[in-house]
C-alpha cells in the first residue's frame, strides 16, 4: 500500500514541524487510505494528497482552543477494567465512571463513529472539499485508535518509569522507517465492514493487547531491566527499531485500511454519489 508514498513523504512531510504519529504518521495514514479506495469513492480524492496532509492534523490543532479535545484522542481501558469491559453506549460509560471521570478517561471509539456520520453528510452534500477535510480528520482519530499507547493509563510510560516512550514509538520509529524506506506493505482490496458500530471496539482491543510488548521492547532496547535513562543512544534506537519497527508498520497499515473502510461506509450511507466533475 505505502510503496508509492516514499518519494512524496520524503519530499513534503519530513520537513514539516513536529514529526510524530500526530504529524508524519497521521499524514501517511490519510494519504494511504485515499489510495486504497475502490474507484467510486476514490474519484473524490483524485489529486487530493495536499488537502489530506493539510487537514490530517486538524484535531491536534484544536486542542489549544478546546480543553475537551484531548480526551477525544484516547481511551484509558484500565479505568473500565480492560477493553472488553468498556460499554459501547457512552451514556452507560458515563454513568459507570461519573461525568468528569468519563471525560478524562477518553472517548476515541465514539468519536470515530461520529466522524463517519460527518463524512457521510459531506458526501450527501456533494462537496468534494468538505469530503476531503472530513476524511482527513476521520483518519486522525482512526490513527490514534491504532496506537497502543492511546489505549492505556500508562500512555507515556510514567507508571513504569519509561517517560517519553509515547514520542519514541510514535515519532522516532516512524521517522526512522520513512528515512530508511523500510516498509513495503501489500496493497489490499478494501471492502465494507460487516459491523461498523462494533469496529472501533475491536480495534481498541487489538491496540491495547500490544501495550506490554511496546513497554518491554523499550526496556530491552535500553539494555537494562530497570527503567531506562532519559537519553537514548544510537544502539537503543537500532534495537528498538528491530523489536518494534514491524509493529509500527502494521499499525500504520491497519490504520490506513480502517480509514479506507470507514470512508467507503460513509460513501455508501450517502447513496454512493459520483464525484463532482472537475472544474
Amino acid at each position: 500500500m505505502l510503496r508509492w508514498l516514499a518519494p512524496f513523504l520524503l519530499a513534503t512531510l519530513l520537513p514539516a514541524q513536529a514529526l510524530a504519529w500526530g504529524s508524519l504518521g497521521h499524514r501517511i495514514v490519510a494519504v494511504a487510505a485515499a489510495h486504497d479506495l475502490p474507484p467510486g469513492p476514490a474519484a473524490w480524492f483524485n489529486g487530493a494528497e495536499a488537502d489530506l496532509t493539510a487537514h490530517a492534523m486538524d484535531p491536534d490543532h484544536w486542542k489549544g482552543r478546546d480543553h475537551l479535545e484531548g480526551p477525544r484522542h484516547y481511551l484509558d481501558c484500565e479505568l473500565y477494567g480492560g477493553p472488553a469491559s468498556v460499554p459501547r453506549d457512552p451514556a452507560v460509560a458515563r454513568a459507570r465512571l461519573g461525568p468528569e471521570a468519563f471525560l478524562l478517561a477518553g472517548q476515541v471509539p465514539w468519536v470515530v463513529l461520529e466522524r463517519v456520520d460527518r463524512l457521510a453528510q459531506a458526501f450527501r452534500a456533494g462537496d468534494a472539499g468538505a469530503v476531503r477535510v472530513e476524511a482527513a480528520r476521520l483518519s486522525h482519530y482512526v490513527g490514534d485508535l491504532s496506537v497502543p499507547l492511546h489505549t492505556t493509563t500508562n500512555h507515556n510510560g510514567e507508571l513504569s518509569g519509561q517517560h517519553g516512550i509515547h514520542h519514541r514509538w510514535e515519532s522516532g520509529l516512524v521517522e526512522d522507517l520513512v528515512r530508511k524506506g523500510g516498509w513495503r506493505p501489500p496493497v489490499r482490496a478494501i471492502r465494507r465492514l460487516d459491523d461498523v458500530p462494533g469496529a472501533p471496539w475491536a480495534w481498541l482491543a487489538d491496540s491495547h493487547a500490544l501495550v506490554p510488548g511496546v513497554l518491554a521492547a523499550d526496556l530491552e532496547a535500553a539494555g537494562r531491566p530497570e527503567p531506562a535513562p532519559t537519553w537514548r543512544s544510537h544502539a537503543y534506537w537500532q534495537v528498538f527499531l528491530d523489536l518494534q519497527g514491524r509493529q509500527v508498520e502494521r499499525q500504520l497499515d491497519v490504520a490506513a485500511v480502517r480509514t479506507a473502510q470507514l470512508i467507503l461506509e460513509a460513501w455508501h450511507r450517502a447513496g454512493e454519489p459520483p464525484a463532482p466533475a472537475s472544474r
